[in-house]
C-alpha cells in the first residue's frame, strides 16, 4: 500500500480544501478596471499522482443525489495504486452518511494552484477500527489552474477608514488574493489614496480577524439590490503580512469548494 506522508500544519485548513474543476475555468480578473483579463483556463486530464495529495487531506465528496446531503468532506487515509483510495468515512450533523457499495461519487481536490474533479464509487464501507471507505482509483482526473486573482463572491461586513476620516460602514462583494470589491453608501475615497479595511474571515468555523491596507482603484456608483443608490469600489491590497495573505486565500478556496458557482 503506497501511503503518503502526514499533511503539515496549514492555515491553509482554507487551503487544503478542494475545488471544483469544472468551475475553475471561469475568466479572472483584478479589481483594477485597466487589468487585462487573463484568459480562461484550459480544462485538462492529469495522472493521480500529478495531485500531489497526502495522508490527511481534505477532499470534497458529491454524494448520489438520493441521499439527500449534497457535498460533504473526508480526509485521505491512504491509496493502494490503480486499485483503492482510502478516506474517511463522511459525517454531517454528527451522523455517518449512509454511502453504500456501487454509489457513484464525484470528489474534488485543491492541490498546488490547481484544482481536480474525478468520478469514483463506493468498493466498500468499513466500521473498524474506524469508519473509512475505499473508493475506486479514478480513471480519469480532470483540472485546471485557479489563477492567483481567482475572484469569489462573499458577503462580508467591513470598516473603510481613511485618513481624517470616520469609518466607513461597507460590505465585500467579492474578494481575491489580491483585492476586493466594496459596496458601500459613500465613496470610502478618492482614487489611489489608501485605506484600511477591518473585516472577519470565516475559515472552517472559526473566525480571524483582519486589518489589512488597501489602495482604492475605482468608484463607481450603482444600485445595490434591495437597497438605496450606493458606490461601488475596487480596492487592491497593500502590504499584506503573509500571514494575513495565507487567511485571504484560505477563505478564497473554501468559497470555491463550498459554492462552485461563486467564481466571479
Amino acid at each position: 500500500m503506497a501511503l503518503n506522508s502526514p499533511v503539515q500544519n496549514s492555515v491553509a485548513a482554507g487551503i487544503d480544501a478542494a475545488a471544483d474543476a469544472d468551475s475553475a475555468g471561469s475568466e479572472q480578473t483584478s479589481t483594477s478596471p485597466h487589468a487585462k483579463k487573463s484568459p480562461p483556463s484550459q480544462r485538462k486530464t492529469f495522472a493521480f499522482r500529478d495531485m500531489h495529495l497526502q495522508v490527511g487531506d481534505r477532499l470534497q465528496m458529491e454524494c448520489p443525489a438520493p441521499l439527500g446531503v449534497g457535498k460533504v468532506f473526508v480526509r485521505i487515509v491512504g491509496y493502494v495504486e490503480n486499485t483503492s483510495l482510502i478516506v474517511t468515512a463522511p459525517v454531517l450533523g454528527g451522523q455517518r452518511v449512509n454511502l453504500v457499495d456501487d454509489d457513484a461519487v464525484v470528489v474534488r481536490a485543491f492541490s498546488r494552484q490547481s484544482a481536480f474533479a474525478f468520478r469514483s464509487s463506493v468498493l466498500r464501507t468499513c466500521r473498524l477500527p474506524f469508519d473509512y471507505l475505499h473508493l475506486s482509483f479514478p480513471e480519469v482526473v480532470h483540472g485546471s489552474e485557479i489563477r492567483k486573482a481567482t475572484r469569489v463572491r462573499v458577503r462580508l461586513a467591513t470598516k473603510c477608514s481613511a485618513a481624517g476620516s470616520e469609518p466607513l460602514d461597507a460590505v465585500i462583494e467579492n474578494i481575491s488574493s489580491t483585492g476586493v470589491r466594496l459596496v458601500s453608501a459613500r465613496s470610502p475615497g478618492a482614487r489611489g489614496e489608501l485605506v484600511r479595511l477591518d473585516f472577519d474571515a470565516r475559515l472552517h468555523e472559526v473566525d480571524t480577524r483582519l486589518s489589512v491596507a488597501a489602495e482604492i482603484v475605482s468608484n463607481e456608483e450603482a444600485e445595490a439590490p434591495g437597497t438605496q443608490a450606493a458606490v461601488r469600489s475596487g480596492l487592491e491590497f497593500r502590504h499584506l503580512q503573509p500571514g494575513d495573505r495565507m487567511v485571504i486565500k484560505g477563505l478564497v478556496y473554501q468559497q470555491i469548494i463550498e459554492n462552485p458557482n461563486c467564481i466571479v
